[in-house]
């Protein structure tokens, strides 16, 4: 099918898996042609712009003609003034919000987010939809139409074979193994082992090699690595799949890039863990490091794929610059599953379901980086861990116990170490979508916990608290560090010092904040405080002033743009059509 019929529409919606899959190609360059010549307008969601940054921030040297692509339609919307941005990252609000623009439709390619989330929410929409592909693409006249003729993958038939390839070859230190490029690697020192495998450092000093341990190797594992390694995902902090091993003929493991640092779990793990691997970190650090890990998240949503198995010892922390994913072998991969996940960071809807029989939704992932986002925030701590609660954490999940309220009426079960103090000074939006998501069961996209977390950090990095105590890790904690530890300490802050160890002087000296700081042990009870370069920086000028997010009933989007329009153009839009299009929308 020709991209002629988009000819058709006075209005388009892209998405921006457009830009992301097509850029450079001639399906793109005929786009932009067309939208050129016809004079369209062109309207986007605020994940557009969010989307794109995720993208130039991971680096990846094949998305070079998408960070071009994006160029280009700028230098061709916006001098026309044609460019028009809807302010939500929420896909069903925005599918209310351009309901009122007439006459368009909306382009999207499969493999993009925006696609997944409309198969998974099912949105009522009576607008065409046109779904590009390297052959053309396919036209759905509304929504029953569309998902009709998009179903839910349905799981791959080969992650059901519970059986194992037959690896009867047994590699160590010294011997030389063949990549699927034919190049030959030596493996010459192992630098970790677990119950799936081993890991060598090779003679590539910028490449190590997973080797599996017999009898782990599935269908289902290898034919995702195959796809994988065919995808090409270059991103210095993804450690993905580069190349699959050969021993004596035998598959036997994969290579992929170095990461470096600590799990985040030994990083975020209390007072103590904190202040002796970043002494000197602020909030504004905190934040950085938890945008950069749903920047990496978000990138690999962008490619089909969902990590599944989202927990705190699956990445490894450097700096706020340098954050690397690891064990990135179990994710989903289009149709072929993630076998494993952490119940503590797995919606509870899943619990007790067969990993390996069935395609997770983005929505499932949604839970995992919410997870992610209270537990770096609070440094390690458990969003149900509570103080004098029930016998385990699971129950607590099970009966949404959330400890805090929105207005700080009760603290009782709040752990001890000052985590109360962390919620009190945490912006309000954040602060609801926290308890909303905890306490009230609600749902919101990983881009939204995304734009939240950039407003945060935009915040501690404009100053905008008056308080100091704001932009401490622990606010209202007195701590310092050893002068042994000072000595000990490099210039560069984001660097860690190891032997640093810090004192309390507040807080009944933070006694039992050990109780709190486990998020996988027994519920923490106050009685028995023994249980168990910079590649990013948050992008200059972006805001957001809507409301914090709530139950009430709230009023429809209406499109705006951003950036404001030059004062010698003059503004002559008079029908209601052409009163949704606000100022110009700029991306740059």
């Amino acid at each position: 099918m020709s991209l002629e019929l988009l000819s058709d529409y006075k209005n388009l919606i892209i998405d921006y898996s457009v830009v992301r899959e097509f850029g450079g190609t001639s399906v793109f360059f005929e786009l932009m042609d067309r939208l050129a010549t016809n004079g369209q307008d062109v309207y986007v969601s605020s994940a557009f712009k969010l989307l794109h940054y995720c993208l130039i921030h991971q680096a990846d040297s094949k998305d070079d003609a998408a960070a071009s692509a994006m160029k280009e339609l700028c230098s061709i919307l916006l001098p026309l003034h044609k460019l028009h941005s809807v302010q939500t990252t929420d896909t069903c609000e925005f599918i209310k919000a351009i309901a009122p623009i007439g006459n368009c439709c909306i382009t999207l390619a499969a493999n993009g987010i925006f696609y997944k989330r409309l198969c998974e929410k099912r949105p009522a929409f009576d607008c065409d939809i046109y779904v590009l592909s390297s052959a053309g693409g396919s036209l759905y006249h509304g929504s029953e139409e569309f998902y009709n003729g998009n179903p839910f993958p349905a799981v791959s038939p080969i992650a059901l074979k519970k059986t194992y390839l037959d690896a009867d070859a047994f590699c160590n230190v010294g011997d030389k193994v063949v990549c699927g490029n034919q190049k030959v690697l030596e493996l010459t020192k192992r630098i970790s082992s677990g119950a799936e495998g081993m890991v060598f450092l090779t003679d590539n000093k910028l490449k190590v090699a997973k080797i599996y341990h017999r009898g782990v190797i599935t269908p289902l594992r290898w034919s995702k690595l195959t796809k994988m390694v065919s995808m090409g995902i270059k991103s210095a902090g993804i450690c993905w799949p580069q190349d699959l091993i050969f021993f004596k003929g035998i598959p036997v493991g994969y290579t992929m890039y170095l990461g470096k640092g600590k799990t985040l779990g030994n990083v975020f793990d209390g007072p103590d863990a904190m202040i002796n691997n970043f002494p000197e970190w602020k909030r504004e650090d905190v934040a950085a490091t938890l945008i950069n890990l749903i920047e990496k998240y978000l990138y690999l949503h962008m490619h089909n794929i969902v990590a599944g198995d989202i927990q705190l010892k699956n990445a490894l922390l450097y700096s706020t610059s340098a954050v690397y994913l690891i064990d990135m072998d179990s994710v989903q991969v289009g149709n072929l599953p993630c076998p494993v996940g952490t119940e503590e960071f797995t919606d509870p809807r899943l619990w007790g379901r067969d990993f390996a029989g069935f395609v997770r939704e983005l929505e499932d992932e949604d839970y995992s980086i919410a997870m992610l986002v209270f537990s770096a925030l609070f440094c390690g701590l458990h969003p149900y861990a509570t103080r004098n609660g029930a016998e385990t954490l699971r129950e607590e999940i099970l009966e949404k116990n959330f400890p805090y309220t929105l207005d700080n009426s009760d603290e009782e079960h709040i752990p001890r170490g000052g985590y109360n103090f962390i919620w009190q000074y945490l912006p309000e939006k954040l602060r609801t979508m926290l308890y909303n998501t905890f306490k009230l069961g609600r749902s919101y996209e990983a881009l939204q916990w995304y734009e939240a977390v950039l407003e945060y950090k935009e915040d501690l990095s404009s100053r905008k608290y008056d308080d100091e105590e704001a932009y401490k890790v622990f606010p209202k904690m007195d701590y310092h560090v050893t002068a042994e530890a000072q000595e000990k300490m490099p210039g560069d802050r984001s660097q860690t010092a190891p032997g640093s160890r810090k004192r309390f002087s507040s807080l009944a000296e933070a006694a039992k904040y050990s109780s709190a700081n486990n998020p996988f042990a027994k519920a923490a009870n106050s009685d028995n405080p023994g249980l168990s370069g910079s590649a990013f920086s948050a992008p200059s000028g972006f805001t957001n002033n809507d409301k914090p997010v709530n139950d009430a009933p709230k009023a429809p989007f209406v499109p705006k743009a951003m950036g404001n329009v030059p004062q010698n153009q003059p503004d002559n839009t008079t029908s209601d059509e052409e009163q949704i299009k606000k100022k110009r929308f700029g991306l740059f």
